[in-house]
């Protein structure tokens, strides 16, 4: 009977996993094997062509907390930090791999006391715009595969991987 109810809340919770952003209007991500050990996915998708002006390649960026409980994270070396501190996205285009521009900063550890740290809610998504462009040169006219890396402090897993179309 043990094994029974053990094998039913492990079906349950695989298919709460897989049908959730379906239910919830969003597409399912497309998250490398073994990222979402956390409970954490990250997503990252293109703003609406109204919101791309003025030069800009706007971006949508979004941890979603997958698990039944609160999940602590560093939100350090990604677009929540909202200013550019590592080089944690891999773009590639017709002409290879895109260099970085932005900042490299050197810190401390994260520290749950000084609020480096994070919650998010079992379910809840956090997330936030960006433009690209203020840290990667993107040509107009060019197209592009993304994927946030994930952090080097391994507080955020990788995305999935997008493709875009610069004007």
């Amino acid at each position: 009977m043990k094994s029974f109810c053990n094998t039913s809340f492990l079906l349950i919770t695989l298919i709460y996993l897989i049908c959730a952003p379906i239910l919830q209007g969003q597409e399912p991500v497309d998250v490398p094997a073994g990222a979402n050990s956390s409970g954490l996915q990250v997503r990252i998708r293109e703003c609406s062509e109204a919101d791309q002006k003025d030069g800009k390649t706007m971006m949508i960026f979004e941890v979603q907390n997958t698990s039944d409980r609160p999940v602590d994270f560093c939100w350090w070396q990604s677009p929540l930090e909202k200013s550019w501190t590592a080089n944690r996205f891999k773009i590639t285009g017709s002409e290879g791999k895109v260099d970085y521009l932005g900042a490299m900063v050197k810190r401390r550890p994260p520290s749950k006391t000084k609020g480096d740290y994070t919650t998010l809610r079992a379910g809840w998504t956090l997330g936030v715009e960006f433009d690209l462009r203020e840290a990667y040169q993107l040509k107009p006219g060019s197209k592009y595969s993304i994927r946030y890396e994930g952090t080097s402090l391994g507080s955020l897993p990788p995305s999935n991987l997008i493709e875009i179309s610069v004007d």
